[in-house]
């Protein structure tokens, strides 16, 4: 039970936190003419930036992948991007929304919150041992974001935009997250094929980094949440949490258990599959709406809601991943 309740806390005080935050700032009681909007943006690109690629590194330094069938594991990443993606266009169209709507539907059903709250609820239902696993099926989604999700979304979007942003895409493309991401597994597997031996300390580390990193990426979404707006998106909310949170978990796990990973290290990989697959639109979806004219009301209240929704999500993960 333990292990439900420190994921929920985090999440549930890092919201409260975060909305009492914005009520005191927009009254003038707390950093009166400080830009604190600005410094949660930045809390979040300083977690992205310096706490991710640390784990990452840490995990690849002591993995052992000894089974070929790991192989598959970057492309049903992939597969979760783009099954998202496509189901969320497919309800869209069921629900006849306009081409800016869309477009900003496809962006939250197909970004996933694969690397923040995806790595905290992994590393607290499991352990530390399913990071590596967590990296390889991460491993292509950054490129596939900013090489086939901008695109598409660039597609709904308004065709003046559509002209005017190649300069924006190629520093996107050159995005430093990616590269961080990158250069943190081949210096973990070069420390790893090199033999040297990860620090003790480098684990207890990485304990109280992955809890501290979720919490200042909840903080933010507590001192964004407006209620009033998510009223008028409540259709598409809750449309975009049954293609993240049930179809295209059943899917990817199906898929997996079918591939035989659920033989790989008592069911540890199915399970990480599984909880990867079922987490919120990412930071990262809330882009290409801004970028290209899409609807961004919806895609701020779609972020916002189905990150809320971990709190309902995380007990059943957790009920599901018991009974594995």
């Amino acid at each position: 039970m333990e292990k439900l309740l420190i994921p929920l806390g985090i999440i549930v005080v890092g919201l409260i936190l975060g909305k009492t935050l914005r009520g005191l700032w927009e009254n003038k009681k707390i950093f009166k003419d400080a830009p604190l909007d600005t410094f949660l943006k930045k809390t979040i690109q300083w977690v992205l930036f310096f706490v991710s690629p640390f784990i990452i590194t840490g995990a690849f330094w002591t993995v052992k992948l000894d089974s070929l069938k790991l192989i598959v594991l970057p492309f049903l990443g992939v597969l979760t991007l783009v099954i998202g993606g496509l189901l969320s266009v497919g309800v869209s169209k069921f629900l006849k929304l306009d081409r800016a709507k869309t477009g900003s539907m496809f962006v939250s059903g197909s970004f996933s919150n694969m690397g923040n709250f995806g790595t905290f609820f992994c590393f607290v239902f499991i352990g530390e041992e399913s990071l590596p696993y967590i990296a390889m099926f991460r491993l292509l989604e950054e490129f596939l974001y900013y090489s086939v999700g901008f695109p598409i979304a660039k597609s709904f979007g308004d065709s003046e935009v559509i002209d005017r942003d190649k300069s924006k895409l190629r520093h996107l493309i050159n995005n430093p997250f990616i590269i961080g991401s990158l250069l943190a597994i081949v210096l973990g597997c070069l420390f790893n094929m090199l033999g040297v031996e990860r620090p003790a300390v480098y684990g207890t580390i990485i304990s109280y980094m992955v809890p501290l990193s979720t919490f200042l990426i909840v903080i933010p979404i507590g001192f964004n949440m407006n209620f009033a707006a998510l009223r008028s998106y409540i259709k598409e909310c809750y449309s975009i949490s049954l293609v993240k949170f049930v179809a295209v978990p059943l899917i990817i796990t199906a898929l997996g258990f079918v591939l035989g990973l659920g033989q790989i290290h008592e069911n540890l990989v199915l399970k990480v599959m599984l909880i990867l697959s079922a987490m919120p639109p990412a930071f990262t979806s809330l882009v290409p709406p801004q970028l290209y004219k899409l609807d961004t009301d919806l895609a701020n209240s779609s972020w916002l809601f189905n990150s809320g929704m971990l709190i309902l999500v995380a007990p059943v993960l957790y009920l599901i991943l018991r009974s594995i």
